[in-house]
């Protein structure tokens, strides 16, 4: 029988998908009031690897991604996601047209996972209406991608984005009693 151990604690991480800057600030914002100051924020990035979100919010589309410097436990995720929902609502226009895309998750010594409140066959109920799918893997010293991975976090560029974080988190984990694992 396998012995019970504590999870240690993750890396939160918010990937954001915008049209106006404006959006993308306040939202900024509102995060580092909940779950404290950034640590990491990648360069913008041109973000065209699906239609989905343009039909809602217009385009061009933009695609950043940050690292918070707070370590959360995992089971934090669903309540973030919940809050990151509140946070889109707030910022729609008066059309009720969404203005962002907030995408929680976090990051670990092997994986990425993300919050979603969409059910698939690859997705696992966390709590709240909320699942968790498992975006990247760590393996043989480098992020990998399943078949269901997003079009956009199969890409180098996005990887090496989560190589950084990592190497922030892991910076993180040594300064606690718990493993790099």
């Amino acid at each position: 029988m396998g012995e019970i151990i504590e999870r240690p604690p993750v890396n939160l991480v918010i990937g954001f998908i915008y049209k106006a800057k404006d959006q993308l600030l306040k939202s900024k914002e509102e995060l580092v009031c909940c779950y404290g100051d950034f640590d990491f924020e990648s360069e913008e990035l041109f973000f065209n690897h699906t239609m989905y979100y343009v039909k809602e919010m217009g385009g061009p589309l933009f695609r950043q991604f940050a690292s918070f410097k707070n370590l959360i436990s995992p089971e934090e995720l669903p309540s973030i996601k919940i809050k990151t929902n509140e946070i889109e609502d707030t910022l729609r226009d008066h059309q009720l047209v969404r203005q962002i895309n907030l995408d929680p998750g976090y990051l670990c010594a092997s994986a990425l996972i993300l919050a979603t409140t969409k059910n698939h066959q690859q997705r696992i109920y966390l709590s709240k209406g909320i699942y968790g799918e498992s975006e990247l893997f760590y393996q043989d010293g480098k992020f990998n991608h399943w078949d269901w991975t997003y079009p956009d976090y199969q890409t180098q560029e996005y990887k090496d984005i989560f190589i950084v974080i990592r190497n922030l988190y892991a910076k993180k984990i040594k300064n606690t009693s718990y493993r790099f694992i």
